[in-house]
């Protein structure tokens, strides 16, 4: 199944759009001493948080394995490496709902999309837990954030209370059932996906899928610890990441925002200023952070799309609502 090329046209320009006023916006305030900064960085570092990057994206296409293989879903490993990232091309958009592009492809794998709604789902759940783990780092320099950590933490233990719980399933179901019609189909349909969802976070497998997670995007919060240091700041390696995962806990916290432009890196550069670094360190550091992590991600998903894309499945088999 192909996504309407008025869709991918759309995307791309969007894109296109929110990195050219990303930049601008960046390089706007002490852009002189800001671009010093990021040469002073050096090649070398930029390469390492790369490398870090792509080690969060290899561990998160592990985690999507396993969800598959728990689920009882074969994909070819090249074709759902090329699918899962393909999902990256649209993280520029509200909630990263864009990277549902996923499902549309793996309808053509025989997946059908309850799963793999359930699968998107549940590793939005993770992240956003794995997060919240990183950014309580904060608080062994920064116990007044508490604050910023209980709630989103609160949320999160309700949210898997709610999806582990083995009655809720059912509970949709009866709800559909009396409701009827077009809205209790809805519902019903959301109670399977729900189901699929339950399955993936029973607690063996909770804690597994967890903890890849806490390290994927520890990794990426490690990236920013090597950054200051190449600046010359040495904050520690678990506020580094600490601040890293509070930044990505505030643009995760604003979902209708694209990929928490403008949230992610007003509060990581705050954050920084905060543990004594230069405002034009800062801004470097973020602007090279967010460059090496959420806009190379969206380059490879544009290539793996258009991977995806240009493959012809003889004969797919079709994924419905129903299926």
């Amino acid at each position: 199944m192909k996504v309407p090329a008025k869709w991918r046209r759309s995307a791309a320009g969007v894109t296109a759009l929110a990195m050219a006023a990303y930049l601008a916006v960046a390089l706007s305030v002490q852009g002189g001493q800001i671009l010093d900064s990021i040469a002073h960085i050096g090649p070398g570092a930029v390469l390492a948080v790369l490398g870090l990057s792509l080690f969060n994206y290899g561990l998160r296409f592990c985690r999507w394995q396993l969800y598959l293989g728990w689920r009882g879903f074969k994909v070819p490993v090249l074709r759902s490496l090329a699918i899962y990232l393909s999902g990256f091309a649209l993280t520029v958009s509200p909630g990263k709902a864009g990277e549902a592009v996923r499902c549309l492809y793996l309808a053509d794998e025989g997946v059908p999309y309850k799963a793999s709604v359930a699968l998107l789902f549940v590793e939005r759940l993770l992240d956003f837990f794995a997060v919240v783990i990183l950014a309580a780092l904060v608080l062994t320099v920064r116990a007044d954030l508490v604050w910023a950590i209980v709630g989103p933490l609160s949320l999160l233990v309700v949210a898997l209370f709610l999806v582990t719980r083995e009655g809720s399933p059912a509970l949709l179901v009866r709800a559909g059932q009396r409701l009827g019609g077009r809205v209790g189909h809805t519902i019903e349909w959301v109670a399977d996906t729900l189901e699929h969802s339950r399955q993936l976070l029973a607690w063996k497998r909770l804690a597994a899928s967890l903890a890849l997670t806490v390290i994927a995007w520890g990794a990426e919060g490690y990236g920013v610890w090597l950054l200051t240091s190449a600046l010359g700041h040495d904050l520690g390696i678990g506020l580094s990441v600490g601040i890293y995962g509070l930044a990505i806990l505030a643009g995760a916290m604003a979902v209708f925002v694209p990929a928490g432009l403008g949230g992610t890196e007003a509060v990581m550069t705050g954050a920084l200023a905060a543990a004594g670094l230069p405002i034009a360190s800062s801004i470097a550091i973020t602007l090279v952070c967010r460059l090496a992590t959420l806009w190379f991600a969206v380059l490879l998903g544009v290539g793996a799309l258009a991977l995806v894309e240009l493959k012809v499945a003889p004969a797919p088999k079709q994924a419905t609502l129903e299926g």
